[in-house]
């Protein structure tokens, strides 16, 4: 009797190993690593800002400290053709000076407060002296000159009310306010709220023994 061939029964018995095989790669793969918890969330990054919240921003930069009676300085007129500043003339007049020029004791001063903590000053010369003694700015007839000090005297009486923008000041000597035109010429103003010239405080060294 002849031999039935085994050659089917043979490939059908590599197929069904060959699918298990298949089949049990497959499910690990789909297990593979495990997963997180489905409750777990991912690492958050740094929170931002909420919506329309404002954000930080840099302090505004504070008006200039009057100075101290011990620190000399220069009045500058701010908007002035060639930055003028205050200075002592040969007949003792206040006037203007070109600010980059060779500026010298002429244009010095301190601030000297009538009392501790006090914001009226007499305006002085930081080196200027007439018998070992400071000048003080007053008014004369309708002008600023340097006379004898004089606390009592009111238009000796300096106030600085603060500008539009920082750092800067009028000049209120008793009730005039001090003005510098454009060609550098001062006048004197009766003293109004928000004057057409203002000034800053240009540091000048410190004086030893302040007047």
């Amino acid at each position: 009797m002849a031999r039935t061939p085994q050659r089917p029964v043979t490939l059908l018995w590599l197929g069904t190993m060959m699918l298990a095989a298949l089949t049990g790669c497959a499910g690990q793969a789909a297990d593979g690593p495990a997963s997180a918890p489905a409750g777990a969330s991912a690492p958050s990054s740094a929170t931002a800002s909420a919506p329309g919240s404002p954000s930080p921003s840099a302090a505004a930069p504070s008006p200039a400290a009057v100075p101290p009676p011990d620190h000399a300085f220069m009045l500058q007129a701010v908007d002035r053709v060639e930055d003028p500043v205050l200075t002592v003339t040969a007949s003792g007049r206040i006037g203007t000076y070109p600010g980059g020029a060779d500026t010298g004791d002429r244009e010095r001063f301190v601030l000297s407060p009538l009392s501790p903590g006090a914001t009226t000053y007499l305006l002085k010369t930081a080196v200027l002296r007439v018998g070992g003694e400071p000048w003080c700015v007053g008014v004369k007839g309708d002008q600023p000159y340097t006379m004898a000090c004089d606390a009592a005297d009111r238009d000796q009486r300096v106030t600085l009310p603060p500008g539009a923008t920082a750092a800067t000041y009028g000049l209120v000597l008793g009730q005039y306010d001090v003005e510098v035109g454009q060609d550098g010429k001062i006048s004197l103003v009766r003293h109004r709220t928000g004057a057409k010239t203002v000034f800053r405080f240009i540091a000048a060294g410190t004086v030893g023994q302040w007047p």
